[in-house]
Formats: C-alpha cells, structure tokens, sequence
C-alpha cells in the first residue's frame, strides 16, 4: 500500500469511491460518481486543502480530505472526508492515512464530525480523538 499527497487526477477515482462506500449500509446514500465529484471538487479547491490517498497497484482505495484552518487557540486540521473501500476496510488503510496526516500536518490539533454508533465512530476512538461534550450539531430543512 502506498500512501502520497493526492492529485488532480485522484478525484474521479476519490469520487468514484465515495459514491460506492456511502450508498452501501449502514448509510445507504444516493450518490453518483458525478455529485460525488462535485462534492469532493469544493473541498480540493479550498484555501488550505490537503487531501492524501492510499492506493494499492496505483489504484486509489481510501483518502482523507481536509483543510487547515486558524483558530483562536492554534491551526486545525478538520477532516472533511475519510472514506475506504469497503472491501479494503479493517486492514489498516484508514489508520495509515491518519498516521500519514499526523505525520505530515503543523496543525496543533485534528478535528471532525462522524455520525454516533457506526463504525466510523469506533475507528477515530481507537486512533485518538475524543468527543467534545461542550459541541452541538444542528441542522434545519428549508
């Protein structure tokens, strides 16, 4: 497995991923490859990105996207995105990619958001992170 920085020409196949990993369970999404691309293309182009991929034999199996930003209390690296093929999941790809940031980042600290109770949430506990009681999601349809 290798692990690099990603490229322009990276995105069809991250997208391509994306839309494969979230319409299986447990999400059960509906994207395509072309919203998928769209959605990943925001965060490739925003001041900040870093976006690193894990590929075997030159083929892309996993990425994390993400974008330094400042905070009052030092630079943050959030994670936008970290998605794994599922035929590839549990055998280190997605710890590889975090070591590989942690590695790499100036960033004081690393931070997300991932939906509580899936395998996701299990993941990022075992490599680390923490819940932050003090933060609360909200949303409202328009």
């Amino acid at each position: 497995m290798g692990i690099r920085l990603c490229k322009d020409d990276d995105l069809k196949a991250c997208s391509d991923t994306y839309a494969k990993v979230f319409n299986e369970a447990p999400w059960n999404e509906a994207w395509t490859t072309e919203t998928a691309f769209s959605y990943l293309i925001d965060f490739y182009q925003t001041p900040g990105f870093t976006g690193i991929v894990a590929t075997e034999n030159e083929e892309v199996i996993g990425f994390l996207f993400g974008v330094k930003r400042k905070w009052w209390s030092g630079d943050e690296f959030f994670i936008n995105e970290m998605c794994v093929r599922t035929d590839q999941q549990s055998k280190g790809v997605g710890k590889a990619l975090m070591e590989y940031l942690i590695g790499t980042t100036d960033a004081e600290t690393i931070s997300l958001l991932t939906d509580r109770g899936l395998p996701a949430e299990t993941f990022y506990k075992r490599n680390g992170f923490k819940e932050i009681e003090r933060i609360m999601f909200m949303s409202r349809d328009v």
